[in-house]
């Protein structure tokens, strides 16, 4: 059965290339209407939406959308449920020939195979867009190197890659690209976009120096499974070359430090919590101006919050870890100081 689906897919494509462009309908782009035309064949009408993976053309789907949208977004515009089944192993086998594993060329023939048998399916004009959406995946797996990815690997890919926090393996299969694109910052589920946030409030105060204010430092302490110098690239905008690094920041603020102690000489774990939530609670909105010279408003807006203090806890450890006081994760100053100005260059990873 398989060695004949693939005689199909192959006899498709040939067929597709002798037949005069005036018979097919075709579109370029990553969000072509040959991609969108899958839509014909994983809607409600189709299939099962409680079971959307159980499908080749709604796998099929997602993938060539993953230039554009996750498998989250892409199961909102399908008014699919957002928690499925894993992708199912019968489809996964039928798309990679009983293989363990799908090649490239798996995707390109399941996609021009599934075009054909879709009413209203579209071509596309060159399957040059088929194999980048393939490249985006390999990516997030980590299989740039042979572009063949085993089944659990695909799975997680729909999975998980929509959870913030998860990040790909690469960045991208182009070293170039991978190269240039700011580091994804690995969080805790518990974060809940917290952290992003506390960059975003940062940003208006960034230019003072990192260690200067309470939103910065903040950041900082949330950027722990990252480092200070990525938090830098994402505070300052991409025309400001170079970018700003960690040990061109003045050395953590007495002040900042002690209004977040209570003017104890030490930072506690609780304090950390506190402070976090504070810088949490009647957020700044941007009002307009350059970067550096923002205008901005306190508001009554909040959050979004952490799901747990336990988030606060984690980074808290790792800092903690870090200075040498696991035991009581009670920071002094200086060890704090320490930290901020040096981890980033460090190398060093401890855990409590």
């Amino acid at each position: 059965m398989n060695a004949l689906i693939s005689v199909i897919y192959l006899g498709l494509i040939g067929l597709v290339t002798a037949l005069p462009s005036s018979h097919f309908a075709r579109q370029d782009g990553p969000t072509s209407i040959s991609c969108l035309s899958l839509r014909n064949s994983c809607n409600a009408t189709t299939v099962d939406l409680n079971n959307f993976y159980s499908y080749t053309s709604c796998f099929l789907l997602t993938a060539c959308l993953s230039d554009v949208e996750n498998p989250a977004q892409v199961l909102i515009a399908s008014q699919a449920p957002a928690t499925q089944p894993r992708l199912t192993e019968s489809v996964f086998y039928a798309m990679s020939n009983g293989n363990s594993y799908m090649t490239q060329q798996n995707y390109i023939d399941a996609y021009y195979y599934q075009v054909s048998i879709t009413p209203g399916g579209s071509y596309p004009d060159d399957v040059t867009y088929i194999i980048d959406q393939w490249l985006t995946i390999a990516a997030w797996t980590g299989f740039c190197a042979t572009g063949n990815i085993p089944y659990a690997n695909l799975a997680d890919w729909l999975e998980y890659s929509s959870v913030p926090g998860v990040c790909p393996a690469v960045a991208s299969c182009d070293a170039t690209v991978a190269a240039a694109t700011i580091p994804c910052v690995p969080q805790p589920i518990t974060d809940n976009g917290s952290c992003a946030e506390m960059v975003a409030q940062c940003q208006f105060w960034v230019t003072q120096g990192l260690f200067q204010n309470e939103y910065c430092v903040l950041a900082s302490f949330c950027y722990a499974w990252s480092n200070t110098d990525v938090l830098l690239k994402r505070e300052y905008p991409s025309y400001i070359s170079p970018t700003p690094n960690t040990s061109q920041q003045a050395r953590l603020s007495e002040e900042v430090f002690y209004n977040m102690t209570g003017g104890a000489a030490s930072m506690t774990q609780q304090n950390a919590i506190d402070a976090y939530y504070a810088g949490l609670t009647g957020t700044w909105m941007f009002y307009g101006g350059p970067f550096g010279a923002e205008t901005a408003q306190k508001t009554d807006n909040n959050g979004p919050y952490p799901t747990s203090t336990d988030y606060v806890i984690e980074f808290w450890g790792i800092i903690s870890a870090w200075t040498g006081f696991c035991d009581t994760r009670t920071i002094p100053y200086a060890n704090l100081a320490d930290y901020l100005s040096y981890a980033a260059t460090s190398g060093y990873h401890p855990t409590c």
